[in-house]
């Protein structure tokens, strides 16, 4: 009796729900506007465009997988002279500049756009898993640049502390200083 109780308020429930996702005419409620749609479109396209980015024969960006997701990185200047890799618990202080690439909005850096000084732990639950995954892959000395799709970043919710977006694309450009 009791299961089919739970069963008949999960039904109620169910119904309900679909029912909120349209309006009076039967119609299904489209939840973007036709801005964000546009944004989304605008996101979507520059990773795309970024992953298939060609000179010279080779892939611009390297590919890292991080779950059933890719993120993109590569060197800017020369490889780390110290052998070893940040750990998921390393304190790696960091040189890091933030952007949105489509709108070329800086959200991590100075009042002018500059790279700022501080210190990352991948394992930290604040921490994005796209920059997480590649920040394990870069030695001492190291400076990278990264684009990150959104279900890496901030996923699909407006971001409101750094006026993030839905559905952006990040990039960041950092340099590893030291970490430990």
């Amino acid at each position: 009796m009791k299961s089919m109780y739970v069963a008949l308020c999960w039904a109620v429930m169910m119904v309900t729900g679909l029912v909120a996702c349209s309006d009076d005419n039967g119609e299904i409620i489209d939840p973007y506007t036709e801005e964000q749609k546009a944004w989304i479109a605008s996101n979507q396209a520059y990773f795309e465009e970024q992953k298939e980015a060609m000179v010279d024969g080779e892939l611009v960006y390297k590919q890292l997988v991080v779950g059933e997701d890719t993120v993109l990185y590569r060197l800017l200047g020369e490889v780390g002279k110290v052998d070893s890799l940040p750990q998921p618990n390393s304190d790696i202080k960091v040189s890091i500049r933030g952007e949105l690439p489509v709108s070329q909005k800086v959200f991590v850096g100075d009042k002018d756009g500059n790279p700022v000084e501080t210190t990352i732990r991948p394992n930290d639950p604040g921490v994005i898993k796209g920059l997480s995954a590649v920040l394990q892959q870069v030695r001492k000395g190291e400076r990278i640049e990264t684009v990150i799709p959104y279900r890496l970043g901030y996923g699909d919710q407006d971001y409101w502390e750094y006026s993030i977006p839905l559905f952006s694309t990040l990039k960041f450009t950092f340099t590893v200083i030291d970490f430990d």
